[in-house]
């Protein structure tokens, strides 16, 4: 008790306690307990037992409305102030003619708040017939909450006109008490459109209810059909990057061979750096991640070197890239399967030499960057192996832009055009965001 008495003391005054004297909480006017300021009535005796026992009551009562009420649920709280509120007020309004006209004596005080306490146990199980079928259809509905309604009411009807005789000895009574059948009837009557109105109000705090509860739930399996479909998104560009050409890696290490089965260890051993250095470039970078031009062209630099072992002068490449789009960002591992569909089917099938030649350019905020060979390659449109290469860039572009991405190709009557057209950003606005 001292601490508890001290938490509401003031600095002006030390909690003092004596034989026959009532607790001094602080020696100067105001002293605060429990949220609540509170006058000392007399200024040289401190505060006496009563502001003492009401501060201790209001601090329990707050603990408990915390402890308990806090911790239900809206719709419950909204639920337990309806049923209190409905029966108060009905047996309020119920005794105030009583006291107007007749003089309400014990008897009919006691009836009503026996009435009252009931019908807020009863209307407990109302509640429960309209929650427990609240996502039922409509029908379902109806009936549990109309069966729970009759029932409510023929409970508490038999059992007002049951103790009724037994309140009247109690009490001792004059009143006479009316004929139990007749008691019964007149309270079924009464009661049921009183148990009625509170289902209907329980029917709309449970709709309301289950109208968040549902909107809830969709804004949940939205966020989960987001982030599956991000996570799709992201596997989907991680196979299409990580799809690098059996052919190139089965040239590339067949050329090794060679190289080391002539004796041209040195040039083997270059060649093996450069494949390492471009696997650990092109595989190390995010599936999705954007990296500046600049960086593309020279991971795309060592495939070419790697390709350049192999063919030697037949194989010519040319870069046009201003240098104001060095910072342009493209997907990673963008050019390479388009470098590759080049050296495959205008280079490799051609004992000539072939220029295959890489351009960027920016037109109306839409950065293009081609790859264009000028090799006799296949006739017509034969290139058989474009479907797989072309067809992932294409899809990764339309994957990340949208209709803003995409990849263009020309079949020319000498060589093979392929545009990939993509949103133009820089490095520096990607920062800057």
């Amino acid at each position: 008790m001292p601490d508890l008495l001290a938490a509401g003391c003031r600095e002006q005054g030390p909690v003092m306690t004596g034989s026959g004297q009532a607790p001094r909480l602080c020696d100067q006017g105001r002293y605060r307990l429990a949220g609540v300021d509170y006058r000392a009535t007399k200024a040289d005796s401190g505060a006496t037992s009563q502001d003492v026992n009401r501060a201790l009551f209001l601090y329990a009562w707050r603990e408990l409305h915390i402890g308990i009420a806090m911790q239900l649920k809206p719709e419950h709280r909204q639920t337990i102030y309806l049923v209190a509120a409905t029966w108060i007020l009905s047996g309020v309004l119920y005794i105030i003619p009583y006291h107007m006209f007749s003089g309400a004596g014990l008897y009919v005080t006691v009836s009503v708040v026996n009435i009252c306490v009931m019908g807020a146990l009863l209307s407990g199980g109302v509640y429960w017939a309209v929650r427990a079928t609240r996502r039922r259809n409509t029908v379902a509905r109806l009936a549990a909450m109309g069966a729970a309604v009759v029932l409510a009411s023929g409970a508490l009807a038999l059992i007002d006109a049951t103790t009724g005789e037994w309140i009247g000895r109690l009490v001792v009574s004059p009143q006479q008490s009316a004929p139990f059948a007749l008691r019964a009837t007149n309270n079924f009557i009464a009661l049921v459109w009183q148990f009625a109105l509170l289902g209907a109000a329980f029917t709309v705090i449970e709709a309301n209810q289950l109208t968040r509860e549902r909107e809830q739930e969709l804004a949940a399996a939205r966020e989960v059909a987001s982030r599956a479909e991000a996570a799709a998104s992201a596997a989907s560009l991680a196979a299409l990057r990580y799809q690098l050409n059996p052919h190139f890696l089965f040239n590339t290490l067949n050329a090794i061979s060679s190289l080391i089965v002539t004796k041209e260890y040195g040039a083997a051993d270059a060649m093996l750096a450069k494949l390492s250095e471009f696997l650990r470039a092109t595989l190390s970078a995010q599936p999705d991640a954007l990296l500046p031009l600049e960086d593309e062209l020279a991971t795309l630099q060592h495939y070419l070197e790697i390709e350049s072992v192999r063919f030697g002068e037949r194989l010519a490449v040319e870069f046009v890239c201003p240098s104001e789009l060095n910072d342009a960002l493209v997907p990673s591992f963008l050019l390479q399967p388009l470098i590759e569909n080049a050296i495959k089917y205008a280079l490799a099938p051609s004992a000539t030499p072939v220029t295959i030649k890489v351009e960027a350019l920016v037109d109306d905020d839409t950065l293009f960057v081609s790859v264009e060979d000028d090799g006799t390659g296949q006739e017509k449109d034969a290139r058989p192996g474009t479907g797989v290469g072309l067809a992932n860039v294409r899809q990764r572009l339309e994957t990340l832009y949208g209709a803003a991405g995409g990849l263009d190709t020309l079949k020319r009557e000498r060589g093979f055009l392929a545009v990939a057209r993509l949103p133009f950003e820089r490095r520096s606005d990607e920062l800057a965001a």
